[in-house]
């Protein structure tokens, strides 16, 4: 990657790291801020790098820690804020706050319903299949939306009728704060995947500029090929499951997994390279 690029992503990356800790930070004391918000501490590394692969006409249906994936689809910043201040100059006219987040001009749209905006790509990518454009949409779950019936409903009928979709698994492990091993006995994602004949893609790596590349890659295989992929990464959110609070600190659930994730923390690394 070129400096120029590199300096780039380093700029969203920062932007949407840093528009967490501020809006984390700001919301008490000053508690003019009308909704309940779920930051993405410590998973920004996906969203920072779709920013540079996403058309104009592209769907992004995320789930409801939103705000990466909002600032990746180059949405206004100050619409979004004043959209958690319940202003009529927000995104959505104060109406929706942080969980349903959306900027229908830059066709980004983001729910609470759990895995429910993941389906509703079927919709926008079957649109841009029978309108023959090379337009895709790109659905956003965590693992705990993966327990949801509609997920695998709609992972076959995207197979099924090849549609252009690319969908993300934001693995952090922790549903609230349930570890995905005391919620379901397989988790192996890979597997369920295949069973649908769909091409798998994990990300494990913690340095930014490789998950650059994997982004890119699985971006333009949905793009070129017209199929669905669906990809994995896995993260640790590092921030509390619904802000500002950090629930961490009052039940003490992730010690083991915060420390691990402490060494691998993308953002630091990519700004030591830089």
């Amino acid at each position: 990657m070129n400096k120029n690029l590199l300096k780039k992503l380093y700029q969203i990356f920062h932007l949407i790291k840093f528009s967490q800790e501020y809006l984390i930070k700001t919301y008490h004391p000053e508690d003019k801020m009308r909704c309940p918000m779920h930051f993405c501490l410590g998973q920004e590394a996906i969203a920072s790098s779709s920013y540079f692969f996403l058309q104009k006409n592209d769907f992004v249906l995320s789930h409801h820690r939103s705000h990466g994936y909002y600032l990746a689809k180059k949405c206004p910043l100050d619409k979004m804020v004043a959209e958690f201040y319940g202003k009529s100059s927000g995104s959505n006219s104060g109406l929706t706050g942080s969980q349903e987040v959306s900027y229908p001009k830059n066709l980004f749209f983001s729910g609470t319903i759990l895995s429910g905006m993941f389906s509703i790509s079927l919709g926008t990518a079957f649109a841009q299949k029978i309108g023959n454009n090379k337009n895709i949409s790109l659905a956003m779950i965590g693992d705990g939306g993966m327990e949801e019936g509609i997920v695998y409903e709609t992972l076959n009928i995207a197979s099924l009728k090849s549609l252009p979709i690319l969908f993300i698994c934001e693995n952090n492990r922790y549903s609230v704060q349930t570890n995905i091993s005391a919620r379901t006995v397989t988790f192996n994602f890979k597997n369920k995947i295949k069973a649908f004949d769909i091409k798998y893609i994990k990300i494990s790596d913690f340095k930014t500029e490789n998950i650059y590349k994997k982004v890119k890659k699985a971006i333009f295989y949905v793009r070129k090929k017209r199929k669905p992929l669906f990809l994995e990464f896995d993260t640790m959110r590092t921030c509390g499951h619904v802000g500002p609070e950090n629930d961490d600190k009052e039940f003490n659930y992730r010690e083991k997994d915060l420390l691990y994730w402490k060494n691998k923390n993308s953002f630091k690394i990519f700004r030591s390279h830089l």
